[in-house]
């Protein structure tokens, strides 16, 4: 572990705490730098992606410009480890004097011997990091699974209520469509039949008026006929037939105007106030007294 003395600049303890590890780690013997729980610490802040420092190795400095550097490390069985240390310290030292700090003092710790049949904790650590991570992936793996399928019922369960919403529209829309036609078809059918009985009407009218005017024109001949001096009778009964004329042209209009107010009843299709009651009302004002 590196430690920054305010005397000097960080980046050259970081640079000497890098040449101490490096030689260290090259002495035949040293099995791994630091401590076995240290490494597996470090290993599994590298495989989480956090910052680690130079495992094993401490840098300190002084005021009269000494550099002390402290080396942790495990020894391999069968290595001898006072062999170790002293090599370590050596290369140590000879690593560190071309930074030109003064004297280089080197201190060895050993915290541990691996032997041939131990298990390295760096190599447990990190496949229980690989195994936790792999973990986790499936885990997210099994969130996104589910979410898409929650997802896609939920896209069915709306396109099956869209569609079925449509298939009721539709129904009452042809239903609809099926009410309006068969309403305009009974319009039509009742506007023809409304349109005959006027025309008939009308028909039985005009030929009660052709029959009135016919029966005018015969009495107007009878009366324009020359009378003679001697028949005053004949003159009477010509007044009297001119007045019986008048009476059957008056009842062929009337019954003409009635014709006629039943046929417009007909088209208008209204029984609060039929034509019929006002001109049969009219007819019987009109009507002279005996």
């Amino acid at each position: 572990m590196t430690t920054i003395d305010p005397t000097i600049d960080p980046p050259d303890l970081d640079a000497a705490a890098g040449l101490a590890a490096t030689a260290a780690s090259s002495v035949a013997g040293v099995h791994a730098l630091g401590s076995l729980l240290g490494r597996a610490s470090d290993a599994v802040r590298e495989r989480v992606g956090l910052a680690s420092t130079v495992p094993g190795v401490k840098i300190d400095t002084d005021r009269a410009d000494s550099v002390t550097a402290t080396i942790s490390l495990v020894v391999d069985y069968p290595h001898k480890l006072h062999e170790v240390s002293d090599a370590v310290r050596r290369a140590v030292r000879d690593a560190l004097q071309p930074l030109g700090r003064g004297r280089v003092d080197v201190d060895v710790v050993v915290t541990g011997v691996f032997g041939p049949f131990d298990r390295d904790p760096v190599d447990e650590a990190e496949e229980k990091v690989d195994a936790a991570t792999a973990a986790v992936g499936e885990k997210a793996a099994e969130a996104k699974a589910a979410v898409r399928a929650r997802a896609d019922q939920a896209g069915t369960a709306i396109r099956e209520k869209t569609e079925a919403a449509g298939g009721v529209v539709r129904e009452k829309r042809d239903a609809a469509g099926a009410v309006i036609r068969e309403k305009a078809d009974d319009a039509a059918k009742a506007f023809a039949e409304a349109q005959d009985a006027m025309a008939a009407g009308a028909a039985s009218a005009a030929a009660a008026v052709a029959e009135a005017a016919d029966t005018v024109r015969a009495g107007t001949a009878r009366a324009d006929a020359p009378v003679a001096a001697d028949a005053p009778v004949a003159s009477t009964d010509a007044a009297r037939d001119d007045e019986d004329v008048r009476d059957v042209v008056a009842a062929a209009l009337e019954d003409a105007a009635v014709d006629i107010a039943i046929a417009a009843d007909d088209v208008r299709d209204d029984d609060k106030t039929p034509a019929t009651d006002e001109v049969q009302a009219v007819v019987e004002d009109d009507r002279p007294r005996s």
